[in-house]
């Protein structure tokens, strides 16, 4: 299933619409004990989370890989033009999945976790309502959309036939996302993660038989999605059959399902525009605009821009593998006494991460481009966009910032508030993206992501604490985006002086540069008593170690 928040980052990345979407989980151990601000107590928990984030976001790493190296295929096989028009179909198809998704998967999970012990009677009503939305109204939008394709289609700058595609594999992707909420409701993870890398080896083995032998041409991508979304689907029939059951629907409380959904529609499609607004702004960029500012057509510049935006995937594997282990664990937790500090520490843990991966794709990917191999694999033109990556690793850390500190407002229920937060997101991004692309290029235009999502943290961290009062390290946060941020500068400055990339002064000097990150932070004194240690026992191999011991 295509991910609603990051499908334009590639085609074949299987996972449920994110970062608006939150979810609760039945069936979960109860937290492990430690005195309430211990460092063992949060060191066990932070385990916890890391364990969590491993068993949720296994296949979604596997998955992303797979689906990665499909990058620099395409990139061999289409000319940036030709790959401008598979990068606007997936940066519309999160948008469109607002009208026909309608938060249903999101609405199933809450309501579902809302009694204790559901009986099998009120799994099934709870079941029956979300996937009957979706299946329903989702499949009149959806209709609506194919008749009306006349018309949207040259508004959307694609081809009819493009179009139609969009919409059957956003209908598609709809029809799995109550499925696919329900088996991370019942703990069924094995099963949940074979579908998911069974749907991205479909998608994967399609797309080069489909392009390398048939060369059926950029219409392949989409065949290719379509093709692998029915057959999951077909896997799911039998448990569509055991929970769907229409007559429940009759007197069902809709009421209460709308109430929690619709607030988070506005938001989801607030923040949908913030990841894909860059793509969306950049497709209407007029052909003179193009040729002056890039030197180059309008369809090069996103198919350039969207390439080198798949090559933040690095970063987007951290967050989205925290994100999916997250708000169930936060959910858990937050009636402890000691949830807002172990919170707070979470947050601080995530940016250290972050902080080691940006740095490290920051300086080592030049490198990397700089082999002749690499550098050929793709055509040429497509590095033009290199300078892009390092602002959209920046844009993905502060998206999960923004997952951290708004917690507070699911816990107490106030999604109300989301729609303003991410509407103000949504318009800053739109707004820097338009003035951006016909005067500062593809950097300018790449800013409006970390701009919006910063902007995005800073409101949701004063409303969330307005109702959930976190103390988070905004200090130490500060600390160490001080460190990341002068190593970063001393790499570009470096390397502005004439020194090579692939030179053994430069490859001595970048290796360097990433040993001085962990040295900084201990010479400044960023890491308190104990929490090296802990960090270092978070490590699979330290915990396998540990418990044969």
């Amino acid at each position: 299933m295509t991910d609603a928040k990051d499908a334009g980052r590639g085609p074949v990345e299987p996972d449920l619409t994110a970062t608006a979407q939150e979810e609760a989980q039945s069936g979960m151990p109860a937290a492990e004990g430690g005195a309430a601000g211990a460092p063992g107590g949060f060191g066990a928990k932070l385990r916890r989370l890391g364990s969590e984030s491993l068993v949720y976001g296994l296949s979604s790493i596997v998955g992303r890989l797979l689906s990665y190296l499909l990058t620099p295929y395409y990139a061999h096989e289409f000319d940036p033009a030709q790959n401008g028009v598979q990068a606007v179909v997936y940066s519309y198809i999160p948008i469109i999945s607002i009208a026909l998704y309608l938060g249903m998967d999101v609405a199933y999970m809450r309501s579902a976790s809302g009694v204790k012990d559901n009986t099998p009677a009120e799994q099934q009503r709870a079941f029956s309502m979300s996937f009957g939305m979706v299946l329903v109204v989702g499949g009149a939008i959806a209709a609506l959309g194919f008749l009306l394709t006349p018309w949207l289609a040259p508004f959307a700058r694609l081809d009819a036939t493009s179009f139609r595609y969009m919409l059957a594999i956003v209908y598609t992707d709809a029809l799995l996302a109550v499925p696919y909420a329900h088996l991370r409701m019942t703990s069924r993870s094995l099963r949940f993660a074979s579908l998911r890398l069974l749907f991205v080896g479909l998608s994967v083995g399609l797309n080069i038989v489909l392009i390398g032998m048939l060369h059926w041409g950029v219409v392949a991508i989409f065949i290719a999605n379509l093709a692998a979304n029915l057959v999951i689907l077909l896997f799911f029939l039998a448990e569509i059959g055991r929970l769907f059951r229409p007559a429940m629907l009759s007197g069902a409380p809709w009421k209460a399902l709308w109430k929690y959904a619709l607030p988070i529609m506005p938001a989801m499609l607030a923040v949908m525009l913030v990841e894909n607004g860059d793509r969306l702004v950049l497709t209407h960029l007029s052909e003179s605009a193009a040729q002056a500012v890039y030197g180059m057509t309008s369809k090069d510049v996103v198919g350039i821009y969207s390439f080198n935006y798949k090559l933040g995937v690095a970063m987007l594997l951290v967050v989205q593998m925290f994100r999916m282990a997250w708000t169930p664990f936060s959910l858990q937790h937050a009636r402890q006494a000691s949830a807002p500090q172990l919170f707070s520490r979470v947050l601080t843990v995530l940016m250290l991460m972050c902080a080691t991966v940006f740095l490290g794709v920051s300086v080592l990917l030049p490198s990397l481009v700089e082999i002749p191999k690499v550098y050929h694999y793709v055509k040429p033109a497509y590095w033009a966009g290199l300078p892009i990556v390092p602002v959209i690793l920046l844009g993905y850390v502060f998206s999960g910032m923004y997952t951290v500190v708004t917690a507070g407002l699911y816990i107490e229920r106030r999604t109300s508030v989301l729609p303003w937060i991410a509407g103000a997101g949504a318009a800053l991004n739109i707004a820097i993206c338009i003035v951006a692309q016909s005067r500062w290029g593809m950097v300018g235009v790449a800013w409006a992501t970390p701009a919006a999502y910063a902007l995005m943290s800073a409101l949701g961290a004063w409303q969330s604490n307005r109702v959930y009062p976190v103390p988070f390290e905004w200090g130490r946060v500060a600390h160490l985006a001080a460190v990341v941020g002068v190593l970063f500068a001393l790499d570009r400055f470096i390397t502005a002086h004439g020194v090579a990339p692939l030179s053994s002064v430069g490859l001595a000097v970048k290796g360097a540069l990433l040993l001085a990150m962990p040295v900084a932070l201990f010479a400044t004194r960023f890491f308190r008593h104990g929490e090296w240690r802990a960090l270092r026992s978070m490590l699979p191999g330290r915990r396998m170690a540990t418990s044969r011991a």
